[in-house]
């Protein structure tokens, strides 16, 4: 069992996840990472440093991937036209977007579009629009 000692000093898990949690709501220091873009582009949750707002310029039409979630888990995903615009995704599987529909991207070049996701059991999510053509 973990005492104050070792979670002050940063020695354990308990301590490890405490200081993520006190960076992001404490401190209100939310880390945010940005994937590489490519014909995937896949966000590896477990990669904590990067954070829970994931960024990617789309340079192109892309699929989009989700790996090392947990259920329960909390995300978003920036997606930014890049110069050009008028790039398309093919969401990762097992969304439910409310009234079962999907958005459709702003494809005005330079534009952002903001979603947020909650994981509710493996592979399987509800997304959110948190703001489009940003």
């Amino acid at each position: 069992m973990a005492d104050s000692a070792d979670v002050t000093a940063g020695t354990n898990a308990t301590a490890t996840h405490y200081n993520n949690l006190r960076k992001d709501v404490v401190l209100g220091l939310t880390v945010t990472g940005t994937e590489t873009d490519g014909a995937t582009v896949t966000f590896t949750l477990t990669d904590k440093t990067k954070g829970k707002i994931r960024s990617v310029t789309l340079g192109g039409n892309r699929t989009l991937a989700i790996s090392g979630e947990t259920v329960g888990q909390v995300f978003m995903i920036r997606l930014i036209q890049d110069g050009t615009g008028s790039r398309t995704v093919t969401w990762f599987s097992t969304i439910k977007w409310p009234d079962n529909v999907v958005p459709t991207l702003t494809t005005t070049a330079s534009k952002i579009d903001v979603f947020g996701f909650l994981v509710t059991s493996a592979g399987n999510y509800e997304g959110f629009i948190l703001g489009q053509n940003l």
